[in-house]
């Protein structure tokens, strides 16, 4: 059933009450209704000359009447009226409630009783007017035509925004543009390009030529068609070029500024079409509150902080192009542990690692909206809650430059949006724990397998030790009682220290101090101290100091006895020296003693020393 108006429709009819009309044919020079269909509903008005009706009938064929389906309006209270006489007249008109027309101030008046649809009839892009609607029947959108001829605003699939050109030079279609300022309550545009931090942030492409000093119209979102993209790859996302008004089909790298664009849908030097789906690649700010992945190469400028308890890096190799490399640099507050009262924007958090000496805690009060140099918010900070050490300065929202006191800062998001009575706190305390390096080894089937090996600042002793193996991931407190501790063999050149402990090599120069320790290897060069513990091998130096224990092997310089020495035996060639306690020295060759030296010089003969071998 449908609600049909037809032209010049009356008839006559001699119904009375509040029944259905049934119809007697049309007036001379007029329809019947049956034009408007069996079964369809019709606006009707019916009157006698007296009394009168408006409403919407539904009309039947079969019995040529037009039933009261709906009454509008009515002499009768605007409910049905009973008709008591017979003759009337019945016709098609169009209710006043239900027209919709202009008013005296060309408005669309009685617009609040419109309802239902209106059917366009699908047609090419019309000669152009100005505010002219139409159904586009190649892009499949109703369309309006704007001020400017041959610009078709698609409503629903692309978005436009009114631009002003005074670059100095005509903009041709399809050209990546950014918002340069404004003018004449608009933005104005310049053409883009990546390799300038303020002029790759594109928001679109001019939807045709513009010229300069003149408005005209940037897609920001949507398809752009008829212009040259023979450059671009189908299929694929592309990019603001390296030069003003290029676009390239890979993302320009660093210290280039990355800006997709959208995405080609058609490759050709005339007729191509781009679809502008704008995504920046280069952003001065972001947060992450989940997980990321980073599927190449990854290039920081500035300082890298990371907060977490744990940093895996899975690479082959890694370069560290720093000086020095610090571990342990000092407890830090960070952004979990900082507490917030009050009722405005929580945008701080301490930063900087602390060095004072004792535990402190930190409190940061906004003390002015906008009071400071600039405008800027300014704050105050003290050890305790109660503020009665103040230090107010502006606030800056460079991280670190809100410097507080022991290597603490205070980063703020920003510089002008705070409450005044808001407070920051933070609490920090001095760190000396286990810290060192480590590294993972496995031996395989064989060995100790999985473990770990490295050095580290044992904090409870206070110096270093070195480890082959350590099972327990390196972390907290380094347990050297546990089970499968095995100290390292450590390999070097010069030792500048007091060398305490077994030594498995030669030492090679010389030692300025005690060598405490057997020594399996030769000791070349001079030991200023005394040598307690065995040489396996020989020594070939002076020892200016007592020498106590056994060298196997020659002895080639002097020993200087302070006469407190006492060792097992010196093997001089085929003789051997040694120490009886009582402050002599015995020669033996073969065997038998052939002299002996006392602590007074006093050399005394056994036999002929002189007989076999020559002292």
């Amino acid at each position: 059933m449908a609600l049909v108006v037809k032209d010049r429709v009356k008839e006559s009819s001699t119904t009375t009450g509040t029944g259905t009309y049934t119809l007697a044919g049309a007036e001379t020079g007029f329809q019947t209704f049956a034009v408007i269909g069996d079964g369809n509903t019709t606006y009707y008005a019916a009157t006698d000359g007296t009394y009168w009706e408006v409403g919407i009938g539904t009309y039947t064929a079969s019995g040529t009447t037009l039933a009261r389906t709906t009454i509008l309006s009515s002499s009768n209270s605007d409910a049905a009226v009973d008709w008591t006489t017979g003759g009337k007249l019945i016709m098609c008109v169009q209710p006043a409630s239900k027209a919709v027309y202009n008013d005296a101030s060309d408005k669309v008046a009685n617009a609040d009783h419109f309802t239902g649809f209106v059917t366009f009839d699908a047609i090419g892009h019309p000669t152009h007017a100005e505010g002219q609607v139409y159904y586009d029947s190649t892009h499949k959108t109703l369309s309006y035509q704007g001020d400017i001829s041959g610009v078709e605003h698609e409503i629903g699939i692309e978005e436009h925004v009114r631009v002003y050109n005074n670059s100095g030079s005509t903009i041709s279609k399809g050209k990546p543009v950014y918002w340069a300022s404004n003018a004449n309550d608009v933005p104005t545009i310049g053409l883009g390009n990546a390799s300038s931090a303020s002029t790759y942030n594109v928001q679109g492409l001019t939807a045709h030529e513009i010229a300069n000093n003149s408005y005209g119209y940037v897609i920001t979102s949507g398809l752009v068609y008829d212009i040259d993209t023979s450059s671009l790859t189908v299929g694929s996302n592309f990019f603001v070029g390296l030069t003003a008004g290029a676009v390239q089909n890979d993302a320009p790298v660093y210290p280039n500024y990355p800006m997709s664009l959208g995405w080609v849908v058609k490759s050709h030097a005339s007729t191509g079409i781009v679809l502008v789906n704008q995504q920046n690649y280069s952003v001065p700010s972001f947060r992450v509150q989940g997980d990321a992945h980073i599927g190449n190469d990854l290039i920081i400028s500035g300082d890298l902080t990371i907060q977490g308890t744990q940093t895996t890096a899975s690479s082959t190799n890694v370069e560290l192009g720093a000086a020095f490399q610090y571990l342990n640099a000092g407890d830090t507050i960070g952004d979990a542990n900082t507490g917030f009262t009050g009722s405005g924007v929580d945008d701080a958090y301490f930063t900087g690692h602390y060095t004072g000496t004792t535990s402190k805690s930190y409190y940061v009060r906004i003390d002015s909206a906008k009071g400071g140099t600039d405008n800027v918010d300014t704050f105050e900070w003290s050890y305790n809650s109660d503020f009665s050490t103040l230090q107010g300065q502006d606030i800056d929202v460079s991280e670190g430059n809100n410097t507080l006191a022991d290597g603490i800062s205070i980063y703020f998001g920003d510089d002008k949006v705070h409450t005044v009575g808001d407070v920051w706190s933070g609490s920090v305390s001095p760190v000396n724990v286990d810290s060192g390096i480590f590294t993972n080894y496995n031996t395989g089937g064989s060995g100790v397998g999985y473990s770990h090996t490295g050095m580290f600042w044992d904090a409870s002793a206070s110096k270093w030790v070195w480890l082959n193996e350590y099972d327990p991931e390196p972390e907290g407190t380094i347990n050297l009682s546990d089970a499968s501790v095995v100290y390292a063999t450590v390999k070097m050149g010069t030792v500048e220290a007091a060398l305490t402990g077994n030594v498995t090599g030669n030492v090679t120069g010389n030692v300025t101090g005690a060598v405490t320790g057997n020594v399996t290897g030769n000791v070349t060069g001079n030991v200023t101290g005394d040598l307690t513990g065995d040489v396996t091998g020989n020594v070939t130096g002076n020892v200016t100091g007592n020498l106590t224990g056994n060298v196997t092997g020659d002895v080639t310089g002097s020993v200087t006895d302070s006469g407190t020495s006492s060792f097992g035996a010196v093997q001089l060639g085929d003789w051997t020296i040694t120490e009886d306690g009582n402050g002599k020295l015995a020669f033996s060759h073969s065997g038998t003693v052939r002299a002996t030296l006392s602590d007074d010089g006093t050399f005394a003969a056994a036999n002929d020393i002189f007989t076999d071998e020559t002292l």
